[in-house]
């Protein structure tokens, strides 16, 4: 393919390439048996050693604050430039470009400069089912976030189809640490292909390929996969470890609440870190760490319930 062929005939062969991938299956008995118990092992190794390691690392950082998530995602964009078959965009038009919403700056900045308070020094991932390249603002707000907060660890998820050398270069002096790139078909973008080819072996970005035999999440029931990875899941650490804002600043449970149907609070008008310190907050966070799941999106993300759309459930 030549790098001159438009991208809407890219994008057509791209996604006939997609649409190989199973989304659909059942699991059959065995599948049950061997899930539970390779879920019942990984429950004891992150109860006796991940878990107990996470808090000691919050305690020394944050003096004495143990309980703390250590990655977030901001939605600064809802538009995406693809319709993959296994995310809900492709069922709901909440991506289209005709929908699309953007996070206030105002909003963003008083997000980042609470984190900063805060001297938060985990992850920060800019995207939530938007794609973060669309977002013609990024590179500014990944040089305000380093300025605010060095040491976070800026991370861009990204299909990669608007990734190009001057882009990449450009994010990075800006203040990004990582990329991850994912190839849902079988053709790997050309400009990914320059791109890759253009840098030294040591660079920033981390390239996978989806497969028959990729893990994917059902996103709280959203989507039919042939192998959920939550499924296998010793716990669900989303909304311990995580924290999630939409473009309008709603706090929701997880990454997999697509339309943020449970939501905690809003940043524009509440502290976040009083948001995360809500009794009911901490109530379900920890009914989840223990596998206490009382929301239906839960049980549909977990397999203990079928994936039927739910109807705005709220906390």
């Amino acid at each position: 393919m030549k790098f001159a062929e438009t991208y809407n005939e890219y994008e057509r062969r791209y996604m006939a390439g997609s649409r190989n991938i199973k989304v659909t299956g059942n699991i059959n008995k065995n599948t049950f048996i061997r899930r539970n118990l390779k879920t019942f092992l990984k429950r004891i190794y992150y109860n006796l050693l991940i878990s107990p390691l996470w808090k000691i690392k919050n305690l020394i950082h944050y003096s004495g604050e143990y309980d703390l998530f250590n990655s977030i995602a901001l939605e600064t964009t809802t538009y995406c430039n693809l319709r993959c078959k296994f995310c809900p965009n492709s069922i709901y038009e909440r991506g289209l470009l005709k929908n699309r919403k953007l996070m206030d700056i105002k909003l963003f900045k008083k997000i980042i400069k609470e984190l900063s308070y805060l001297n938060y020094n985990g992850s920060i991932l800019l995207h939530f089912y938007g794609e973060p390249l669309t977002d013609k603002r990024l590179p500014e707000l990944v040089k305000y976030i380093k300025t605010k907060i060095p040491e976070a660890k800026i991370k861009i998820n990204t299909n990669g189809f608007l990734l190009t050398p001057k882009l990449y270069k450009q994010l990075l002096n800006k203040g990004v640490d990582s990329f991850f790139i994912t190839q849902y078909g079988d053709i790997m973008p050309e400009n990914i292909k320059m791109l890759l080819s253009s840098l030294p072996k040591e660079h920033k970005i981390i390239y996978r390929q989806l497969n028959n035999d990729t893990g994917l999440s059902n996103r709280g029931g959203e989507i039919k996969v042939s192998k959920c990875v939550d499924y296998e899941k010793p716990v669900c650490t989303y909304p311990t470890a995580s924290l999630c804002i939409d473009y309008d600043g709603n706090i929701v449970l997880c990454c997999n609440d697509y339309h943020s149907s449970i939501k905690l609070g809003n940043v524009r008008n509440e502290k976040l870190l009083d948001i995360w310190r809500k009794p009911h907050y901490q109530k379900l966070r920890k009914e989840i760490s223990k596998g206490i799941y009382t929301l239906p999106i839960c049980q549909k993300c977990v397999g203990l319930a079928s994936s039927k759309k739910d109807e705005g459930v709220k906390v």
